[in-house]
Parts: C-alpha cells; structure tokens; sequence
C-alpha cells in the first residue's frame, strides 16, 4: 500500500473558518475542480458549533484506507484548520494525504481577544482561539501527511506560530488579510499546486 504522501488526492474537503459562509470558499472549490472532480465544502455551523462534535463528524468521514478508497486532501481557513488537525490526529487510519491551512487557528490575534472580551467563553470557537495550549493542540497531528502552511501578511485575526520543528511542513506567506487570503488567485494557484504537483 502507498503511504499517505505517495499520492495526489482522489477527493478534496474545504473546510471554513468561524463566522465563514461556505460560499466564501466557492472560488478556491472551482479553481480546484479543474484537477478534481470531487470537491466538497464541509457543511458545520458558522459559530457556537460543538467542537468534539465537528471533530468527530470529520474524523468519521476521512476514516478508511487511502489505498482502497483513494487519498482524501484538506483544505482549511482559519478554525477550520484547528477542526481538521484535531481530526487527523484523532483518526489513526485516516485517508488525508495532504493538508493546506490557510491563515490556520494556533494563536489568538486582535479580534478574536476583542471578541472575547464582550462575550467571553459563550462563543466555544473563540473560547478554543483564546486558551494559548488549545489553540495550537495537534500542530504535529501526523508527520506522513505533506502540509502547506499559507500565513497572511496583514492578519487582523491571528498570530503566526514558529513551524520549524514540524516534519513535512512548508510554511508560505502572501500579502492578504484574515479574510483576503481565501479569495486571491494567487493562493488557489499555491493550493492547486502543492495539492497536484507538476499540474
């Protein structure tokens, strides 16, 4: 059986952030679907979703043997990268072959701790963004799994987090904003690349 890294993914999972609508990720799903047919933008709640619920739902689907059902890639922004290591690391035969974090969830910046501020733990994501030893839980979540790390120059929302330590991690930056960097022609190439290398 091929390991993890051997092949490109046969289905892709877009993953958005706290308070992102899944059409904020409709432009980086056509540009993917150009390379795969199977692009799918996982369906949660915008805000005060049940975190080990969101975990489990995504652990359970990319469950299985890649070399069976075919390897699966992870695309994710902001919370939903923190959704998605979480689910990796939980799920010990998972099919996730590579995984791009776009602006990823590790450490708080200035509107998540503004945000907190006025509510406080009601909203359970920015209870997760705010908790230092939360935020950046399962940043090693599986070292045979190629990941690209794309951070924003101009992020409002969060802070990067040193990767060096990390196996297997390319670490990118792009002039952007928390919310811009989804949206850029430039990232979706980055991501269709990396995804499918020599396309």
């Amino acid at each position: 059986m091929l390991a993890n890294t051997e092949r490109s993914p046969q289905q892709i999972i877009l993953l958005p952030g706290l308070l992102e609508p899944r059409f904020a990720l409709w432009p980086l799903r056509w540009s993917l679907r150009t390379h795969c047919e199977q692009v799918e933008c996982w369906r949660d709640r915008l805000a005060f979703r049940r975190v080990e619920t969101s975990v489990s739902r995504l652990a359970d689907r990319i469950a299985g043997d890649s070399g069976v059902d075919g390897p699966i890639g992870i695309v994710t922004h902001s919370f939903g990268d923190w959704v998605a290591r979480a689910a990796i690391a939980r799920q010990a035969n998972h099919r996730v072959s590579t995984l791009v974090s776009l602006a990823p969830v590790m450490r708080a910046g200035f509107l998540p701790t503004a945000l907190y501020a006025l509510t406080g733990n009601l909203i359970s994501e920015v209870a997760v963004i705010m908790d230092a030893k939360r935020a950046s839980a399962n940043l090693n979540c599986d070292p045979r799994v190629r990941r690209l790390v794309i951070w924003s120059k101009f992020d409002e929302s969060l802070r990067r987090v040193d990767l060096e330590q990390l196996q297997n991690v390319e670490v990118r930056e792009v002039m952007a904003t928390h919310l811009s960097i989804a949206l850029q022609p430039r990232v979706h190439r980055m991501v269709r690349e990396f995804m499918f290398p020599g396309s």
